[in-house]
């Protein structure tokens, strides 16, 4: 089995981003893989959230969803709230455009089963090298660096509370499916493990650390041995590493775009390709912050 893999791909709103994702789903087709994998932050418009999804969805393949942060901030111009966008709307966007709704149920593919959630955070991948009080992590502040998800996401559960939710219906996911089931992918946009963090012992970048995932979602993956693979967003660093028995990958392609409007590039550095046939083997697979040096594409 062939699974093609990519997030964070933050499409601007002003459409010039069109010819990157249709980069995209050239590079991804002529993979031919046999699941299509996006783990979050297309965009927080859910009109340009379906509108992408529609072009990225590749035939003769199983294409799968799991919403970012980004995707879930409520839409003051239609009234939308997070937990609209998360429980209901999403869902359906993905439903009208070919896409399976992770959150909403696993996908059982041949003998492979694809679980997913957004994943949240809970301050377990905090810096420990800097003396930062709990409350600026609740409030998303400290010294004037915020994190913007204080602003945008409109729900009422707390950090904490929000993970426990979310690593309630992971288990729940794991625990029913069947027994002819060998493996299991799990596709999150947040971090699962710590160790898919980069520190860079700075400020305000490792404060930024503490929202990237938490560890109790990584402790519920190694508790299942059928748990081969664990693919997320959310860092715009590619990293990859063996944790036990799963290979934990970001696959993100972040806010940067190629001056010269080459994007076939860019496309290509940003899906990954693994091989689950004999164990899990990675076909393509840059590491890094592939839009280094780029000029920041806005999506506001």
């Amino acid at each position: 089995m062939k699974i093609a893999a990519v997030s964070d791909i933050h499409v601007a709103p002003d459409g010039s981003d069109k010819e990157l994702v249709k980069e995209i789903h050239v590079i991804a087709s002529d993979y031919e893989p046999d699941v299509f994998v996006i783990a979050g932050d297309i965009s927080d418009d859910s009109k340009i959230l379906s509108e992408t999804l529609a072009t990225l969805r590749l035939k003769n393949c199983v294409n799968l969803y799991v919403p970012g942060n980004h995707d879930i901030w409520f839409e003051k111009e239609t009234g939308l709230s997070s937990l609209d966008k998360y429980s209901t709307v999403i869902g359906k966007i993905c439903q009208k455009t070919g896409f399976a709704y992770l959150p909403d149920e696993p996908e059982i593919v041949s003998d492979t089963a694809f679980v997913g959630s957004i994943g949240w955070y809970d301050y377990s991948f905090r810096s420990e090298e800097f003396d930062i009080p709990e409350e600026c992590f609740e409030s998303k502040e400290f010294k004037g660096s915020i994190w913007y998800d204080v602003f945008s996401v409109d729900w009422e559960f707390s950090d904490r509370e929000a993970t426990d939710l979310f690593n309630r219906k992971l288990q729940y996911d794991l625990s029913v499916l069947p027994d002819a089931v060998e493996k299991v992918v799990y596709v999150s946009h947040h971090l699962p493990f710590r160790e898919m963090t980069l520190y860079k012992n700075i400020l305000p970048w490792d404060f930024f650390s503490a929202f990237m995932g938490a560890t109790s979602t990584g402790q519920i993956l190694q508790e299942e041995e059928r748990v081969v693979l664990a693919i997320a967003g959310h860092s715009h660093i590619r990293k990859i590493q063996k944790i036990e028995q799963i290979t934990a990958m970001t696959v993100p392609i972040g806010y940067g775009r190629p001056e010269n409007g080459e994007y076939e590039s860019l496309a290509k550095s940003g899906i990954a390709l693994i091989d689950l046939n004999n164990g899990v083997e990675i076909l393509e697979f840059v590491t890094g912050d592939i839009c280094e040096g780029m000029p920041y594409q806005s999506t506001r």
